[in-house]
């Protein structure tokens, strides 16, 4: 099912062919690319190409449970300061007010392989565009798979028609150039999604100027060049596995991108469990001759029991057996079809990178100590990967954000210093961890004061304040679990 769906990409015409023809670019995302991008995107909102269909397939939603666990672990005890100047505060700022949402952007970003942060200005201040994957098309990269141009996607809906915008960035040596194009459609078909109408079936139609839609209404209809840029004005921040669906490709892949296969038959093992459920209920077969019947003929079932009764048509006096009522109560095999059920939630979790019991039961891990805890192991290094991608993100996005500064005058120049936590909550063993630092505390390895300020989440110069002044070394009152709760319990 998943094969067909990516070879499919061959023989259909795609949104990357529409923006291609409409802009005269190459876009630098193959075909089989874009489609695994949609097939992400379809399996994240439940509705995967295995879904119904004569075997009545009903998914279990796991690519989403997947992404927000993901998204959960790697923002768990996350913060981010900016500071060193009055820019630096500024930038702070925006960040902070842009960062509302954050957990729900990084759930799409592990679901769909990847995600645009693209700041712009909007009067005094510096909004954040987050753009998914399947609306972003790279058009140039390094060597090292940096990509320094691409084509954003925007639509909008406004009375009969749907609006297209192209904002194309490209940063050739130290020049950075923005693009805006505007397209208007046919008619709408309010039956068919914007995604539908942006494809090659429904192409742009009629350019039109921006100004024909009020938010885009202050874009420059001409070419805007920026000079002495040293990267680009966007951050592409993918997750950081390598990408098996297209090797080459400067794109990465979902989280759950390795395990579809795997998906899908936990999905149809699911429906044998629904249907063994549907199948085993219990009921009584019974004659249509020991039933009332209405005016048409309609045997009247007992009300409120009509799902108790199966009924036939048996011809009883030629079978001389009087009126005919069965008991039906078959044994039900729900305990094996749930422990196969649970075997393909245990291999989801290992392709996926999770730590056994995260969706299998682990009451049912038949794993060894040193099984779970590399699985353990696995899942931190997996998160930890991908906190350090969007550290690096960070960066950039703060660059960028430093560029529209000094290009509108929002804030004067100055450093902008970054001072991003993200703390230990996917550490595999929190306590063992705790007995680990303080160990090296005692033997004089460690200092006192970076493991008040590890424990607290606080400065360093805050856990001075926190030693107790006549200098003994006394580990904090209540464990790990009273973290960020200080000064400690007298």
């Amino acid at each position: 099912m998943v094969i067909d769906f990516l070879r499919s990409a061959w023989n259909k015409l795609t949104p990357k062919n529409n923006i291609e023809k409409q802009l005269h670019v190459s876009i630098a995302t193959s075909v089989v690319m874009e489609r695994a991008i949609e097939l992400w995107s379809q399996m994240y909102c439940n509705n995967p190409p295995w879904r119904g269909g004569k075997a009545d397939v009903i998914p279990l939603n796991l690519p989403a449970a997947i992404a927000e666990e993901m998204a959960r672990l790697i923002l768990t005890e996350f913060s981010i300061e900016v500071s060193g100047s009055a820019r630096g505060d500024y930038i702070n700022q925006q960040i902070k007010d842009n960062f509302t949402s954050l957990s729900d952007h990084v759930e799409l970003y592990c679901a769909k392989g990847g995600i645009c942060l693209k700041p712009y200005v909007s009067g005094q201040t510096i909004n954040i565009d987050f753009t998914q994957a399947d609306r972003f098309f790279p058009t140039a990269y390094t060597s090292s798979k940096e990509i320094t141009g691409g084509i954003f996607v925007d639509t909008k809906r406004q009375g009969d028609y749907l609006y297209t915008r192209l904002e194309c960035h490209s940063l050739v040596g130290t020049d950075y150039t923005i693009t805006n194009h505007a397209f208007r459609s046919e008619k709408l078909n309010y039956q068919i999604s914007d995604d539908d109408y942006i494809s090659a079936q429904h192409p742009f139609m009629t350019v039109v100027p921006l100004s024909e839609v009020e938010d885009w209404a202050g874009l420059s209809e001409e070419p805007v060049t920026i000079q002495n840029v040293d990267h680009p004005l966007f951050v592409y921040i993918k997750v950081p596995r390598a990408n098996n669906i297209d090797t080459y490709s400067p794109l990465g892949a979902s989280v759950f991108s390795r395990a579809i296969e795997v998906i899908e038959q936990a999905d149809r093992q699911f429906s044998r469990i629904l249907w063994e459920y549907f199948a085993t209920e219990a009921a009584v077969h019974a004659s249509e001759d020991i039933f009332e019947t209405d005016k048409k003929g309609n045997v009247i079932l007992p009300e409120g029991k009509e799902r108790l009764y199966r009924t036939f048509d048996f011809d009883i006096k030629e079978a001389g057996t009087g009126s005919y009522m069965k008991e039906y109560a078959p044994t039900i095999r729900d305990n094996s079809l749930f422990s196969g059920l649970n075997k393909y939630f245990q291999r989801i979790e290992f392709l996926c990178g999770l730590s056994y019991g995260t969706i299998s039961d682990p009451q049912q891990i038949e794993k060894t100590a040193e099984e779970i805890r590399t699985s353990k192991q696995r899942s931190f290094t997996v998160v930890s990967r991908m906190q350090s991608a969007w550290d690096s993100g960070f960066d950039r996005l703060i660059y960028a954000m430093d560029v529209l500064c000094t290009l509108y005058g929002l804030a004067p120049a100055g450093k902008s210093e970054k001072a991003v936590t993200w703390g230990d909550g996917v550490l595999e063993d929190t306590n063992l961890e705790y007995q680990r630092r303080w160990s090296m505390v005692m033997a004089g390895k460690y200092k006192i004061e970076k493991f008040y300020a590890w424990y607290f989440g606080c400065t360093e110069d805050e856990a001075f304040d926190l030693i107790p002044d006549n200098g003994e070394l006394i580990p904090p009152k209540g464990g790990p679990g009273n973290r960020g709760n200080y000064p400690p319990e007298e």
